[in-house]
């Protein structure tokens, strides 16, 4: 929260609400994007001034750009599960540390079948070069950049939509993951509207 509060006040970023559950409803990390969609995301959205005119499905939709999803490991891996599932209500993705569980396919498809172009939807992973989720991630990123009919890879999210941070000797561990947040957000929020 304080490196937060820091890059607001230092202008890299928007103000912004940032909301972190935990899987507490959900069978498992997967499955969270359902509790995202049915309790959490509206419960917010109506609970504080946000860019959503109301919280039904049409104003979490009309509001998509103005809402992103980001997790660490399991979280990284909960996050490909919002992609495949939330695409309509979120614009912003943050997978950090964590691949999809049901490959890199099943992402494919779900930018394909949502009916946005590649410019109304953005991902930007993160992982160190040591860390256990590279060997996973390396392969997965690759495999989405093959698909340049659903994903654009570059830094410069008003040229592409999709772009994977490496962060040499990065190992698993929680406090890099701040890192990872604070090089990520500032490109967050500017397309779309």
């Amino acid at each position: 929260d304080i490196m937060l509060d820091n890059m607001i006040a230092n202008g890299d970023i928007e103000p912004m609400i940032v909301v972190t559950p935990t899987f507490n409803k959900a069978p498992s990390a997967d499955g969270v994007w359902e509790e995202m969609r049915k309790s959490i995301i509206p419960y917010v959205e109506g609970k504080y001034s946000t860019y959503a005119e109301n919280t039904n499905i049409d104003g979490l939709k009309a509001s998509r750009y103005h809402r992103a999803y980001g997790g660490f490991s399991m979280g990284g891996g909960s996050t490909w599960a919002n992609f495949n599932n939330n695409l309509d209500i979120i614009a912003y993705f943050m997978p950090l540390s964590g691949h999809c569980w049901d490959g890199a396919g099943k992402v494919i498809n779900a930018a394909k079948n949502s009916g946005f172009k590649k410019d109304e939807y953005f991902v930007l992973a993160a992982t160190g070069t040591e860390d256990i989720a590279y060997g996973n991630m390396v392969p997965m990123i690759n495999e989405l950049k093959k698909n340049t009919d659903v994903f654009t890879y570059t830094a410069d999210f008003s040229k592409g939509n999709l772009f994977f941070l490496e962060a040499k000797g990065n190992v698993h561990w929680w406090p890099q993951v701040r890192h990872y947040i604070y090089d990520a957000l500032p490109y967050f929020f500017h397309e779309g509207q």
